[in-house]
């Protein structure tokens, strides 16, 4: 049966998983980069994908290490507090150092702008999000003092 706490173990699995394949993805794209594009795209494209790839992984480890955190915040039932506010404002300038380094990256290979934008995107909504539960952090604050 569905309930709430099933639903976050199975998205801190999944957030798991994904770290275990960034990990290896870390590890096998160098090699494996000119086996996957073979004669279809140029070297000078590959390192340029390459270049991008390996200077967004730090983000994406921070990205995936906060998400970790929220989700075990959820966990133990402490989810509007300034902690998790805070691991969603980081969690959103990881998502804006993607958005810049695949718009520098962009200007040499110009379909990274299309993840530069959707990093961007990512961006903004992880923001409102923050303000959201920023505002609703300090609701909870205020009823907790109210007789």
């Amino acid at each position: 049966m569905y309930t709430q706490e099933k639903s976050t173990k199975l998205t801190l699995y999944i957030t798991y998983a994904f770290m275990a394949l960034l990990g290896i993805l870390m590890i096998v794209a160098i090699p494996g980069a000119g086996w996957f594009f073979g004669d279809i795209v140029r070297e000078s494209t590959i390192r340029i994908m390459l270049t991008a790839f390996y200077v967004c992984c730090p983000a994406g480890w921070l990205a995936l290490i906060f998400i970790m955190k929220i989700l075990r915040n959820i966990l133990k039932e402490t989810v509007f507090t300034s902690t998790t506010v805070s691991y969603l404002r980081y969690l959103s300038w990881c998502c804006a150092f993607v958005a810049i380094a695949a718009a520098v990256c962009g200007l040499f290979y110009m379909p990274l702008f299309i993840f530069s934008f959707g990093a961007a995107f990512m961006t903004l909504i992880l923001r409102v999000l923050k303000n959201v539960m920023a505002k609703a952090t300090e609701i909870k604050s205020e009823n907790e003092l109210t007789i």
